[in-house]
């Protein structure tokens, strides 16, 4: 089944900043050329190809290096990256618990905005790993969607995250996901903007800081619960490209959220094939273990 990806290529050639035919081909040959160790697929789309190109500013070498990683962390972390089926047993308390949402507006400099924060505030109902999950099904399916971009700017919410929910978050699993958005994710990070911080700020700090580099975490901004939010509504993020919680005009975050998760279960497909692309190019014997472990997360009706 080969892997679609629903935006339109040539006019995503023609909106980039930097393209050049010659590196882009050079990529191609070399995804070919490579030893199956690396793990990267080589029935590749011109599509797939297109994301890395733009996310690295068409940096011929960042480009090689952000592929390899790519796949090899979507490799060894098979509980964030395999089984993407909205339905499933492992998804299903984390879709009604959590809040996710490729917001229908832009940003005030053109960025796609991606949104999260809990529905459910009990820490007993937060599971870390499928919680990435779906966050990254959800930056996957803007990429399916819109493509390449200028930009993207995550928008998290930390309302009702107290102490219970960083105890319930694995170290290992922190680091591969903080490994895979620096480094691997085909996206241009323009911001990460964290709407009412609690106290619990300073301890959660404590938990991620030792994984980020500091561009990254020079990202992050930080809005208070009282903060006023007229400046940055003029130069950050308009009103119309927020939900009414921070005083925008969008549907309410239910219905932001409801509408993402159906459209993450109609990309099941896609995600199917992306993930049987990835095992199709391990070498035999991690390829046979992978299809093992594909097969046994089935649901069988």
């Amino acid at each position: 089944m080969p892997v679609e990806l629903e935006y339109d290529y040539d006019a995503a050639v023609a909106s980039l900043d930097i393209f050049s035919q010659a590196d882009f081909d050079h990529i191609k040959d070399w995804t070919q050329k490579l030893d199956k160790s690396k793990y990267v697929p080589k029935d590749l789309t011109d599509k797939q190809l297109l994301l890395f190109y733009n996310a690295c500013y068409g940096d011929i070498e960042k480009i090689k290096t952000c592929i390899e990683k790519y796949y090899n962390i979507r490799k060894n972390t098979p509980e964030i990256f395999d089984n993407r089926i909205i339905n499933s047993d492992e998804l299903k308390p984390s879709v009604e618990a959590l809040e996710f949402a490729v917001l229908p507006e832009k940003s005030c400099d053109g960025y796609d905005l991606i949104y999260h924060r809990l529905h459910y505030t009990e820490p007993s109902k937060y599971h870390f790993e499928p919680g990435c999950k779906l966050l990254f099904m959800t930056v996957d399916s803007c990429l399916s969607k819109r493509g390449p971009q200028p930009g993207h700017i995550f928008v998290f919410d930390m309302r009702g995250v107290r102490l219970g929910h960083l105890t319930r978050v694995s170290l290992s699993s922190l680091r591969k996901f903080f490994q895979y958005v620096q480094e691997a994710m085909p996206v241009r990070m323009r911001a990460i903007h964290v709407f009412n911080t609690e106290p619990i700020i300073d301890k959660l700090l404590l938990l991620i800081r030792p994984f980020m580099d500091k561009k990254f975490f020079d990202m992050i901004k930080f809005h208070h619960k009282n903060v006023d939010l007229e400046k940055f509504y003029g130069t950050v993020i308009p009103r119309s490209a927020l939900p009414p919680d921070y005083g925008g005009t969008l549907p309410d975050t239910q219905t932001l959220h409801k509408k993402c998760m159906q459209n993450l279960k109609s990309l099941e497909p896609y995600f199917k094939a992306e993930e049987e692309q990835r095992i199709n190019a391990l070498p035999d014997k991690k390829r046979d273990k992978a299809m093992e472990r594909a097969f046994k997360n089935l649901d069988i009706d």
